[in-house]
């Protein structure tokens, strides 16, 4: 393995008061040792940098994981900016080898992973879900009123036989962070209650990532992101074929498509080539 801290990058230096990231990446090591088949060959820790996705994509190489303290312009999907406050989330990027794995599955086997990640540290009264395609989310609960907050975000990039893995998840910030604009709808692990340090988020996150596409278990895939399902049973809106559906969500089926009941009776809209409209869109 060929792993490092780096402790200059954009001409960032550590100052005084900053958490101290230079042990972390002989720790990931030790994970990926032990780690079956772990999708981690390398890691690359850095103190600050615009982003961690472009970051792997510089340096170019399956099997890289990139890990940020602090990320100033992270991206999101649709051109969203990923907003890091004061080094109080886990931003980072896997690039691992997608030969053979088509986008659908690859989807499925993130959301899987991240949520799965998140939810063996949270308290056992948090209600976190997968929202497809690329969101884990707390639902609260008050009386007749729920609604879902986001706690982790992924973006997915194919380049070539390599996918490049964004993941960014919400870790130490309280309602005070959040700008006006998401203060309604984002939530961070403090906020539910878990006190994890990022170095054991990440650490958790490589074990769990690499178990499941390692099995690339279909029908576990399915059972485990219905068993989470944000979605069913929600009134949504998708795009499909140059065409708007709005409906309740009868079923998702991660790996094959959605079904959405409608006005018009119920539709079934291939997962592949069908894009979620979402409130803010």
């Amino acid at each position: 393995m060929r792993s490092e801290f780096c402790v200059v990058l954009g001409g960032t230096m550590i100052s005084k008061g900053r958490e101290d990231i230079s042990k972390w990446a002989s720790r990931i090591d030790t994970v990926i040792s032990r780690t079956d088949s772990c999708c981690v060959r390398r890691v690359v820790v850095v103190e600050s940098t615009p982003s961690t996705m472009d970051a792997a994509v510089a340096i170019g190489e399956c099997g890289l994981l990139v890990v940020a303290s602090e990320q100033t312009n992270g991206r999101g999907q649709r051109g969203r900016v990923w907003q890091d406050v004061s080094r109080r989330t886990l931003p980072c990027t896997f690039v691992v080898n997608a030969t053979g794995i088509d986008s659908a599955m690859l989807s499925a086997i993130v959301g899987c992973a991240v949520h799965e990640t998140i939810q063996s540290l949270v308290p056992s009264s948090s209600t976190v879900m997968i929202k497809w395609p690329n969101d884990i989310v707390v639902r609260e609960h008050a009386g007749t009123y729920e609604r879902d907050r986001k706690i982790a975000g992924v973006l997915i990039e194919q380049r070539g036989g390599c996918a490049h893995i964004g993941i960014g998840i919400n870790c130490a910030q309280g309602e005070a962070d959040w700008g006006s604009d998401i203060k309604e709808s984002a939530i961070s692990l403090s906020q539910i209650g878990a006190q994890i340090a990022r170095l054991d988020l990440v650490c958790t996150l490589v074990e769990h990532l690499s178990h499941w596409l390692v099995a690339q278990d279909r029908a576990a895939i399915r059972s485990y992101y219905q068993a989470h399902d944000a979605m069913i049973h929600t009134r949504r809106s998708f795009q499909y074929d140059n065409r708007r559906f709005d409906g309740v969500v009868e079923c998702l089926d991660p790996l094959e498509c959605i079904a959405v009941q409608t006005q018009t009776g119920t539709h079934r809209l291939p997962i592949a080539q069908t894009q979620h409209l979402r409130a803010d869109a």
